[in-house]
């Protein structure tokens, strides 16, 4: 079957006429649109004015079916005002509609309405609208307006749900945005073409009822009901209140309209015009009343309540003793899932009612009733209580109603259920579910919603808030993990004022400390997360627990005690709060020495209570590693400078003082591998670092010339440091850097450049192995274990060997056969390389290739062996990962110190690290990490002003280096294993060079620009470039010059212009013609003489001879440019 169009045009409500009498009518119906000017259309009231009453000949039903008279006057006595409204209008609706009078263009937007396509349809009514709006004649306007009405009324009534809604927007904008309209002549046009009674007997009044009601709703939301004037009142709710007797559907819709509708309505129109229509059939008692009664007598109650008072609503409902229970059940034994509207009126009549009962009430209902298992009275429930929470006062109300609700656990376990099931729903998911499940979803998304907006607006304590955040806390403590709404818990705290605040806190402490079994160690982490974020005053006394939590075993009572003793928290989050403590004295510090000063601050007192708790008796016991004797040396050292006065007008003591008590506390955790020497070799670079001149210059002569200074050594502290994991150990090596930068120097940044070094992995350099004497003690001691070990390395040893030998073999095997290949079989005497390769024929360069192809064929290693050759050990994937990691962090340190001391020949050295680094990181999958950070160091390297020791400093080190990097463009980057490089990392990498060449080109900023060194270098460029087919240069590389802050990109650009004469190809002056012509305004700008240099540019291009149709039409584009420059130039001068 084909799609099915929309229910526009002709069509109308479907008819059960005979075949034979549907034909004649419509054959009728042609007859009388086709009627002319000249021969006006006799109305239906003139020829029979018995049947005026009727609806025009559109097809439907009514027009054949014959009404009894019995059952036609008892339908004129109960819509005696609407008949009577119906008859006197009658007349005066069919002269409108004369087709004399209608604009002919109406009929084409009609029949562009029957298209399937609704891209288009918007499009239409727009016309249609522009249509009325634009006539002129009041008289035509009139009756076309009332056509198109009489049409798109008529197809509301369609048997399409989807047509219904399209020809209700339709109505609704017309009556939107067309002046002059008026909606009780709407009206009696829906009476005629819709005809309704209130006891619907066929589908056809069923569908015209439907249509009467979408029609009505269009009517009031439009402007002309925002105030509606008592006429207007008068006919419409007649209309709605008739249908309150139909079927549940129409019910359900006319009831929900009329509630919406209130609003807009005043007491007295109400009182006057509505109330006295809606009262008798609303005053009945509760077992007599269904759902849609109750929901319009709290409407009424809601809208009116001096014209409806609780006492009289409940005298309505409740003739006797007053049961908000039965009022309940109607809603929660309902079947079908209602509209928000129905439950948001429900829960404002729970949170606004004067009788604090009412809410008790809903409370004690659900509560007998939990759990639900159907899907509606879920929705009930979960509707009902958002609704509650949108208007409840917590400042007008003592009695504490909805925080008791929050105590009931069965509700508070399904609201969660729900949400979690509700987040479950992905994309995909949620194409499978059904209907209902969808809509809960959609429910539960509300519900969040709800929550945040009576959070942020509707209540004022900390008191309720609590009392609706804790109890769903202690059933799910990470809820964010079950809502859909981001970052929900900390937008729910963020309400909270300081006392809320400090019990949230103490609400995780709890949590976090608690004996639960059930309690997981995420669930634990994420209370200390909580507990962190909440800290505020409370800092200090969270340092000092995590402190202790870091270090110590403790028990249910937070006292250190032994580790069979430790409480369950201590055993699954200690790892967490030592990475937390560590976080919190580290977070936000910046790179100068006042903010070390400031960390310094935080870590004396806790030093300080550390050794008071150390210097008691068996406490080493408690701790969470073994102390040996070497710590304890090194601790008395760290109490030394802890007890030593605070010199904060020394920078370098500052700094060293920060290193030595930082470490001094991360010695005591288990997660730290810090050397105890490092730790020992701070205190000699203190003392060296901090000795008078004169003392220096004398160490200076004494001593050796292969001992490090003070600066190489810290600098190898702060690698060493760089290689510890955590997070905080990369921001307290970058605050320390940030502050030591400006006391280091050249031999200091080779330091971290050599880690840079793509050719080499310094992590196998003994220099960094830090256990090697550690390790020669434990194999003096444990020498059986050695001497397996000895065997296994002999055996390595031995596979490294017969790899040795397989690797010599096959080389000797290729170079055999590659001698073999070139020797010819005339010529085996001779040496091959007397070969004259331009006189190789056909036939011996086919024999050469597959004989050097057999040569240098290797045999793929076969089974496990291949296997392992291809794929890393888990100590090399360990080791690279550490590596990458490392240089990341590096990187750091390379920025601080190019930002501290930006000399020519520091940048240029980390310059040509760094972009090496990028070359060949950019070109492997698995250092993709390392590409971004080198990228993002470069950004910094190229903003970076340098500085000069003097004006005329030598300037041939950038010369070399821009060569270098032009070297490097032909260069491929090595790859480690099978990996190929990005479709993307050459491109990215050569537009990388390309911005380094132009930065270093814009350091020659001599006025003089021909006479610069650089000069020679960019014309040799140019020359070869255009002169040559395969030229190792790039335009993108002119490009990224001309597009630098240099002064001479103009002489430059003259250059290229002069290329022009020259005899190019085609393909290099169209590219010489879109540099110049991209770059034209810029290249002005930076004239010294502009308008002689714009006509010598003009001249030169004037003569230029295009030979294709792209050079000519670049040439007229650059020609336009140039006349541009040269008018402002002239009007300025």
């Amino acid at each position: 079957m084909g799609k099915k169009k929309p229910e526009v045009a002709n069509r109308a409500v479907p008819s059960q006429m005979p075949a034979k009498k549907h034909q004649h009518v419509q054959k009728e119906n042609r007859k009388q649109n086709e009627q002319q000017s000249s021969q006006p259309p006799r109305t239906k009231t003139e020829k029979k004015p018995k049947e005026k009453a009727k609806r025009p000949q559109n097809g439907t039903a009514e027009e054949i079916n014959k009404v009894p008279a019995k059952k036609r006057k008892l339908a004129d006595k109960q819509n005696g005002n609407a008949d009577q409204i119906e008859t006197e209008d009658g007349p005066q609706i069919e002269k409108k509609l004369d087709t004399t009078k209608i604009n002919k263009g109406i009929f084409a937007i009609f029949n562009k309405l029957q298209d399937t396509n609704k891209q288009n349809t918007q499009k239409h009514v727009n016309e249609i609208i522009a249509l009325l709006t634009n006539e002129a004649a009041a008289e035509k306007r009139t009756a076309t307006c009332a056509y198109a009405l009489k049409r798109l009324v008529r197809c509301t009534g369609a048997d399409d749900k989807e047509a219904v809604a399209l020809n209700a927007s339709y109505i609704n904008s017309i009556l939107r945005d067309v002046p002059g309209l008026d909606p009780i002549e709407l009206i009696s046009v829906l009476k005629r073409e819709l005809h309704a009674s209130s006891q619907q007997k066929g589908k056809e009044e069923t569908l015209a009822a439907v249509g009467q009601l979408i029609t009505v709703l269009a009517i009031m939301q439009s402007q002309y009901f925002q105030q509606p004037t008592a006429e207007l009142i008068a006919v419409v709710y007649p209309i709605l209140i008739a249908q309150l007797k139909g079927r549940e559907y129409l019910v359900s819709l006319c009831a929900d309209i009329m509630a919406d509708s209130f609003k807009q309505v005043s007491l007295a129109s109400f009182q006057s015009h509505v109330w006295p229509l809606l009262q008798p059939e609303l005053n009945k008692p509760i077992t007599a009343q269904k759902l849609h009664g109750c929901d319009l007598l709290l409407s009424v109650h809601l809208n009116y309540p001096k014209l409806l008072p609780l006492r009289q609503l409940q005298t309505m409902l409740w003739r006797k003793q007053t049961q908000f229970e039965q009022l309940f059940d109607t809603y929660l034994n309902n079947a079908t899932m209602q509209g928000d509207g129905l439950y948001a009126r429900l829960g404002k009549f729970l949170a606004t009612c004067s009788s604090e009962q009412v809410l008790a009430a809903w409370q004690q209902h659900i509560a007998e009733h939990l759990p639900f298992k159907h899907v509606t009275a879920k929705s009930y429930i979960i509707q009902t209580l958002s609704h509650v929470l949108m208007h409840y006062d917590d400042g007008s109300r003592t009695d504490m109603q909805l925080e008791q609700l929050f105590t009931l656990e069965p509700l508070v376990s399904m609201l969660l259920g729900e949400l979690t099931a509700a987040k479950k729903l992905n994309s995909k998911a949620n194409a499978k579910a059904k209907a209902a499940q969808r809509q809960l979803r959609y429910i539960c998304r509300k519900f969040e919603t709800a929550l945040l907006v009576s959070f942020q607006q509707q209540l004022k304590q900390d008191a309720c808030k609590l009392g609706i955040l804790r109890p769903m806390l202690q059933l799910q403590l990470q809820l964010d993990n079950i809502v859909q709404t981001p970052r929900f818990t900390q937008q729910l705290l963020a309400q909270l004022g300081e006392q809320g605040l400090e019990q949230m806190y103490e609400f995780y402490s709890e949590q976090f400390t608690s004996n639960n079994e059930l309690l997981t160690r995420t669930n634990r982490e994420h209370c200390l997360k909580q507990m962190q974020q909440l800290q505020n005053s409370r800092r200090n006394k969270q340092l000092e627990f995590l402190l202790f939590a870091s270090l110590f075993h403790l028990n249910d009572q937070q006292k250190p005690c032994t580790a069979d003793e430790a409480a369950v928290f201590s055993r699954q989050a200690a790892s967490r709060c030592e990475e937390t403590l560590f976080s919190c004295l580290v977070n936000k510090i910046g790179t100068n020495t006042e903010q070390l000063a400031a960390l310094n601050e935080q870590l004396r007192p806790l030093l300080g209570q550390l050794a008071k708790k150390l210097s008691k008796p068996g406490i080493e016991g408690k701790l969470r590693i073994t102390v040996t004797p070497e710590m304890r040396v090194m601790w008395e050292k760290v109490q030394k400078v802890l007890n030593a006065p605070v010199k904060e007008k020394q920078a370098l003591a500052v700094i060293f003082d920060a290193l030595i008590l930082f470490l001094g506390l991360a010695m005591f955790t288990p997660s730290c591998n810090v050397a105890l020497d490092l730790i020992d070799d701070l205190f000699i670079c203190k003392q060296n670092a901090l000795k008078t001149k004169q003392a220096k210059d004398k160490q200076r002569k004494s001593a050796a010339e292969a001992e490090p200074n003070w600066q190489e050594v810290l600098t190898d502290v702060l690698l060493q440091l760089l290689l510890q994991t955590g997070h905080f150990w990369r921001l307290f090596v970058n605050a320390i850097g940030g502050a030591l930068m400006p006391h280091l120097n050249k031999r200091n940044l080779e330091q971290f450049l050599e880690l840079l070094d793509m050719d080499r992995n310094p992590l196998d350099d003994k220099d960094w192995d830090d256990d090697d004497d550690k390790s020669d003690e434990e194999d003096e001691e444990d020498e059986d274990d050695d001497d397996d070990e000895d065997d296994d390395d002999d055996e390595d040893d031995e596979d490294e060997d017969e790899d040795e030998d397989d690797e010599a073999t096959n080389l000797a095997r290729i170079r055999e056969g590659v001698r073999q290949a070139l020797l010819s079989n005339e010529n085996d005497d001779f040496d091959s390389s007397s070969i004259d390769w331009n006189d190789v024929g056909e036939e011996e360069g086919e024999r050469l290739n597959q004989a050097l192809e057999r040569a240098f064929h290797i045999r793929k290693p076969k089974g496990a062996k291949g296997k392992n050759a291809k794929r890393q050990t888990k100590s090399e994937r360990i080791t690279d990962t550490a590596l990458l990691h490392l240089r990341i962090r590096v990187l750091d340190l390379v920025e601080l110190f190019i930002g501290a001391q930006p000399q020519l020949d520091i940048i240029l050295n980390a310059l040509n690290s760094i972009q090496k680094v990028y070359r060949i990181s950019s070109a492997d999958t698995k250092l993709q990490p390392l590409a971004e950070a080198s990228k993002k160091t470069l950004r910094k390297l190229l903003a970076q002003k340098i500085s000069y020791q003097s004006p005329d400093q030598d300037k041939q080190p950038i010369i070399d280096c821009i060569k270098q990097l032009l070297e490097q463009n032909e260069e491929q980057p090595p790859l480690a294993g099978p990996l190929k490089q990005p479709p993307k990392a050459k491109g990215d990498y050569v537009v990388w060079r390309n911005k380094c060449i132009a930065y270093l080109v814009s350091q020659f900023n001599e006025p003089n620009v021909t006479a610069s060194k650089v000069w020679p270098l960019l014309q040799s460029f140019a020359q070869d470039w255009a002169s040559r087919r395969n030229s190792p240069y790039q335009l993108a590389t002119f490009d990224a010059i001309f597009g630098s802050p240099w002064i001479g990109i103009g002489r430059y650009a003259a250059s290229f212009y002069a290329l022009l004469s020259m005899n190019l190809r085609l393909f290099r002056r169209v590219q010489i013609l879109e540099l110049l012509l991209k770059h034209c305004r810029r290249i002005c700008n930076t004239l010294t003489n502009k308008l002689q240099t714009a006509r010598e540019f003009h001249g030169i291009l004037n003569k230029y001879e295009p030979v294709a149709d792209k050079d000519r039409s670049l040439q007229k584009k650059l020609l336009a440019q140039l006349q541009k420059v040269l008018t402002e130039a002239e009007d300025s001068a």
